[in-house]
């Protein structure tokens, strides 16, 4: 049986590190819905202009629109998502939400770049920050010395 002495201490405060991951995260997550709100909003008559004026057709003007607006309605859920579990993750120490928001946020900085670079993200600062902002989240959760935080305490069970 262990001593007091011996068992590690309990961290006292949420390291530095986790908050700004928490801020990363937020601000990412804002960006993302912004994104988002903009594709969802982005006038129809304009898209279909510069589509018609470019050489295509009208059934190639509906098919962007339709893309463009499910992409939109993608990145308002992503951002959604990342925002909530961003909550339980960095302010109780969840290790399972930190796996959880490790690997959306992965996903949603690959399909954010990815959106940049085939020309479907409205405003392609917005995806970059969004993106770089949710691996910046993820890496510092994981770093060694903000580990005692998201173990879990005596009796809990980390199993999924």
């Amino acid at each position: 049986m262990s001593t007091p002495a011996e068992l590690p201490a309990a961290p006292t405060g949420r390291p530095t590190l986790v908050t700004v991951a928490l801020v990363a995260w937020v601000v990412g997550a804002v960006a993302v819905v912004l994104l988002g709100l903009l594709s969802l909003t982005f006038p129809v008559s304009t898209l279909r202009t510069q589509i018609l004026d470019g050489g295509g057709d009208a059934s190639d003007a509906d098919g962007v629109i339709t893309i463009l607006r499910t992409v939109g309605a993608l990145f308002v859920a992503v951002g959604a998502g990342v925002g909530f579990l961003a909550g339980p993750t960095c302010r109780r120490g969840d290790a399972r939400f930190r796996r959880a928001l490790m690997v959306l946020s992965a996903l949603a900085a690959l399909f954010l770049l990815g959106s940049v670079l085939i020309g479907f993200a409205v405003v392609p600062l917005l995806a970059t920050v969004g993106a770089l902002t949710f691996v910046v989240g993820s890496l510092l959760v994981y770093r060694p010395s903000v580990a005692p935080w998201f173990t879990p305490a005596a009796g809990e069970d980390d199993a999924p």
